[in-house]
């Protein structure tokens, strides 16, 4: 599992030329991707160097790896996606406990140190998870089969927990490993002032449950950071109706555009052409929200009511 860049090959200019990448001949071990030691040698041999630049760094730590499959409550009945698979710490104790593995790694040099590491029969999908097409991946039918497992790069996780979010007819759970600051945001409740608009995004459609820390020692390169795992458990059913997930969205991303505003004021300002500030006050107040608060302090169910409130005022208009 490795924090990397979100572009495909981005980490390509960082192999030498001419550098052998073949597996391990036949009747040798393969390499263990939680030795820093080992690591270092089969990144070498693909004529792979970490940057930091583009966040690249790799879980070595084997009780962090067991803990992570843990979580994931992985049994032989489980197909698993792990997204930026890296080397393979957490893929190939993945392979061991599921049923079946998919491993989506956007960088090519890891997907040739993933085959080698764990061997032909990985199935390995090169890909960006911004740009993944989920059908594809995961099955057209196979609708609330699959657990994800990811670590999270910072440049990317915001985009790249929504992605996931749009897959979650497909999911049932996912672990996710991110910099602290950012579990911290996606765990926030109400009247706390790290809660912004994925907090509520991800809360609507998942149960977030913090299962613990992770320190910078347990990766190489280290990072500047430490980091902490999330368990996301998606709601069945899901808590916001489909046909009302594009205003309920919408409402929360008008609410924490101009977060230092009364929500009054932020909607108003963002909804101006549709509501009247008189209108809006009359639809928070119906929904039992003081105007004055800040986004921050609304909970998911706040937003929700509100979300019903805006769908309904055509109806009301007509009768």
């Amino acid at each position: 599992m490795a924090r990397e860049a979100a572009q495909a090959g981005e980490a390509s200019p960082s192999r030498k030329a001419g550098a052998s990448a073949g597996p391990p001949q036949t009747g040798e071990c393969r390499a263990d991707p939680t030795s820093a030691r080992q690591l270092r040698a089969v990144l070498a041999r693909h004529g792979l160097r970490p940057r930091r630049s583009l966040g690249q760094t790799f879980l070595v730590d084997a009780n962090i790896v067991r803990r992570i499959v843990e979580v994931a409550q992985v049994s032989a009945a489980d197909s698993v996606l792990e997204i930026g698979a890296g080397a393979g710490a957490v893929t190939r104790a993945l392979m061991e406990a599921a049923g079946r593995v998919v491993a989506v790694e956007v960088d090519p040099v890891l997907v040739g140190v993933l085959r080698e590491v764990l061997g032909e029969r990985t199935e390995v999908v090169q890909a960006d998870v911004l740009e993944v097409a989920w059908p594809a991946v995961l099955g057209a039918s196979a609708r609330g089969q699959w657990k994800v497992v990811t670590n999270l790069p910072y440049a990317i996780t915001g985009p790249a927990i929504l992605r996931l979010l749009e897959a979650r007819e497909w999911l049932t759970r996912m672990v996710i490993m991110v910099q602290r600051e950012v579990a911290r945001r996606l765990a926030a409740g109400p009247g706390v002032r790290a809660r912004g608009h994925l907090s509520v995004l991800v809360q609507a459609a998942c149960e977030v449950q913090v299962v613990g820390q992770v320190s910078r020692n347990c990766f190489w390169p280290r990072p500047q950071v430490d980091s902490t795992i999330l368990a996301l458990e998606v709601r069945r059913p899901a808590l916001v109706p489909p046909a009302l997930e594009p205003v309920f969205r919408a409402l929360v991303q008008a609410a924490f555009a101009t977060r230092r505003k009364t929500v009054l004021n932020a909607l108003t300002s963002a909804l101006g052409a549709e509501l009247g500030k008189g209108q809006m006050r009359s639809l928070l107040e119906r929904c039992g929200i003081a105007p004055e608060l800040r986004a921050e302090d609304l909970s998911t169910g706040d937003f929700l009511r509100l979300a019903e409130a805006v769908a309904d005022r055509p109806r009301e208009r007509r009768a």
